[in-house]
């Protein structure tokens, strides 16, 4: 499996960071585990069409993780273009999210598309604990905390005899514990410093450790704030709990699972 970080960023807009988005490639297969703003300009830059996505994994409803959703939406269930250029979709793209999912996926298209139907789309409302198989891999969503009026899942991804796991916007969890347990790579975010007391985010120094007491394997941090990252060392506080290697997060670093 090969991590590429399409978005490191948040919702505050960066010039050399976009908003959340990361694609694991595994088995020939090309998936997506958020999708925020700039996720469709950086895979055009590595030389993947948003034809060739067979899966997407939304954490949550919060724009800086789906802002070029309706982009990808608007590509996926147009009529093929006319030009060589571009790869015709081989199968419908899967879109899989917590509860809410299918129904927003419908109010996107209808404003959209002058056609609301939900074309080449195939959408899969996930609940905590349950397992996606597909062509090779699974996939398991777990339930998680941030917001508390909003569901947000954690995932993770085992292929090729790895396992590789995405926090989404969190804090402490049991569904996160679960989804981090023994992980070869762990994505988490970490998007304020410790003197700010974040409720709905890790910080560098609670994301080293939480990922140290469930046996993560390699930990990358990111969705820090440029406040942060001016002001602190986040990889540098998340270092002085994780054992393994802390990576921080850049924008079309590519990671070998």
């Amino acid at each position: 499996m090969k991590l590429t970080i399409l978005g490191s960023g948040t919702y505050q807009p960066e010039w050399e960071r976009h908003s959340a988005a990361y694609l694991v490639r595994t088995n020939g297969q090309n998936l997506c585990f958020d999708f925020g703003r700039g996720a469709i300009d950086q895979l055009l830059k590595i030389g993947v069409h948003p034809n060739q996505i067979e899966a997407l994994f939304i954490s949550h409803w919060h724009g800086d993780h789906i802002n070029d959703l309706t982009a990808l939406l608007q590509v996926t269930i147009s009529p093929p273009a006319k030009t060589g250029t571009w790869p015709e979709r081989q199968k419908p793209l899967k879109i899989f999210g917590p509860a809410g999912t299918l129904e927003k996926i419908q109010k996107i298209v209808e404003i959209i598309h002058e056609n609301p139907e939900l074309k080449n789309l195939l959408i899969r409302q996930l609940r905590t604990g349950e397992t996606v198989e597909l062509d090779n891999f699974k996939v398991t969503a777990y339930l998680t905390k941030h917001n508390a009026n909003l569901l947000s899942l954690c995932y993770r991804l085992q292929s090729e005899g790895k396992i590789f796991a995405y926090s989404g916007d969190s804090v402490e969890s049991e569904g996160l514990a679960e989804c981090l347990k023994n992980a070869d790579l762990a994505v988490i975010e970490a998007g304020w410093p410790d003197e700010v007391n974040p409720q709905t985010h890790f910080t560098g120094t609670r994301a080293g450790k939480f990922a140290q007491e469930n046996g993560v394997k390699k930990l990358v941090i990111t969705h820090m704030a440029p406040y942060y990252r001016e002001k602190y060392n986040p990889q540098a506080e998340a270092e002085q709990y994780f054992k393994g290697e802390v990576v921080e997060a850049k924008d079309l670093l590519e990671i070998q699972i």
